[in-house]
């Protein structure tokens, strides 16, 4: 094994009870709050990611201050309306598009100039989809063609009737954002519903949000917000890797605590039980986002067929529901999925090549992919092409396929899950 490469042997079952990293989108989102809010805010459970550790350091050129420990990260914010900075600060967003579409809402109506980059990845990433509707609302921005970086100028923000052409969370997100900072009300309908983390936290912390049928209507925010404390549940975008190794290793049984049961998050779990899966759900709560246990058992499990209109339930679960769907019985469907061509890889080709690669019978779409099963997986070498749920992915299937899997630049992982190969010692057996 090389630095950039891992080996990955056969498992016979994975076992254990497993407590997962706290939820990637819920953190960006309560940094984000206790920014927002004046005083003191305490997090516990914070992911601690690279993505989510890029959305502090832009908040700290904001003068917010952090003190980070193992298990909570206590913040101070001069609050919302008085972020102050450098004009022309430089906001370094990393690998995270969470980071600067969500930033991009709140510093579009600030008073100060702000110039937001990333890495290589993000660069390549659209950004048009969030420039266009704060262009609506008054912001400037100026862009290297709809691409990084943006430099966002002071400007005095107005409420806007907006549509998503493409149901998108972090696009919603960064319009409620600057909603607060704009004059007027600010309306975003939702094609399908999406990611509705912002919105519960935003009722969480006491900012007036209403819905009627699929559009979410915000208000200037006229006072300041007070520090809170939250507690951050389970990642259940990390969790499917370890329910599809479960499901499909024999003998297997996994405890996965804690986990985010928000209903625009759990369609995989849904998905995976109507093809067969024996997955259940214990010790249920509700705190504004409701979380609880997953049970997990070996299953046998039938192909399924994903389209347009359930896509944004799963958009981060593709890669890993289609190596499930490889040892599912019969042929899975994916399509619509054409909005994974832009994430941190063309998870579209890379998935398929991946899987090729392994032996799987699988066709790629321009919108998705179909899949036969089942087809015993074999041993090879692939690439994580600089993406952790590829990486993750592979890692699982390395567990099931019937030689050692060879992954290059695995540790990109540590993007949202830096404790993914210690836990999976723990279980693996």
């Amino acid at each position: 094994m090389t630095e950039s490469m891992c080996t990955i042997n056969p498992a016979k079952y994975v076992r254990g009870k497993i407590s997962l990293p706290g939820d990637k989108s819920i953190s960006h989102r309560s940094l984000i709050f206790a920014a927002i809010a004046k005083g003191k805010s305490k997090i516990r459970s914070l992911n601690t990611g690279v993505d989510v550790l890029s959305t502090i350091a832009c908040l700290q050129k904001v003068g917010v201050h952090f003190q980070l420990g193992r298990y909570t990260v206590n913040v101070n914010s001069p609050g919302l309306f008085d972020w102050h900075a450098e004009d022309k600060t430089m906001f370094n967003c990393g690998n995270s598009g969470t980071t600067i579409r969500l930033l991009s809402g709140l510093l579009a109506g600030q008073t100060f100039s702000s110039i937001l980059y990333g890495d290589e990845s993000l660069s390549r990433r659209p950004m048009e989809r969030i420039i266009e509707p704060l262009t609506q609302m008054n912001a400037i921005i100026k862009s290297t063609d709809n691409h990084l970086p943006l430099t966002i100028y002071p400007s005095k923000l107005k409420g806007i009737h907006y549509t998503l052409p493409v149901a998108s969370a972090q696009v919603k997100s960064a319009i409620l954002f600057a909603g607060l900072l704009a004059d007027g009300k600010t309306h975003v309908t939702e094609p399908v519903p999406c990611r509705d983390h912002t919105e519960r936290m935003m009722k969480m912390v006491g900012i007036p949000i209403f819905k009627k049928k699929n559009t979410w209507t915000v208000h200037t925010l006229k006072r300041p917000i007070p520090g809170f404390e939250y507690s951050v549940p389970a990642d259940p975008s990390s969790a499917a890797f370890w329910v599809a190794a479960a499901l499909l290793l024999p003998d297997s049984h996994l405890v996965l605590q804690n986990v985010s049961l928000n209903p625009t998050r759990i369609a995989y779990l849904q998905l995976l039980n109507k093809a067969g899966a024996t997955i259940n759900v214990s010790n249920e709560q509700n705190n504004y986002e409701p979380f609880g246990d997953l049970l997990v058992k070996s299953s046998s499990l039938q192909g399924f067929s994903i389209s347009s209109n359930t896509i944004p339930g799963l958009i981060d679960e593709i890669p890993i529901l289609a190596l499930v769907a490889t040892q599912a019985h019969g042929t899975t469907h994916i399509r619509g999925a054409q909005e994974l061509r832009v994430k941190e890889s063309d998870r579209i080709a890379t998935t398929v090549t991946c899987l090729k690669t392994l032996g799987a019978s699988i066709e790629e779409h321009q919108d998705g992919m179909t899949i036969h099963g089942p087809t015993p997986l074999k041993g090879g070498k692939v690439n994580a092409f600089m993406d952790h749920r590829i990486a993750m992915t592979m890692v699982i299937a390395g567990l099931i396929a019937s030689e050692p899997v060879y992954i290059e630049d695995y540790s990109v992982v540590d993007i949202s899950y830096p404790d993914f190969f210690e836990t999976l010692e723990k279980i693996r057996y």
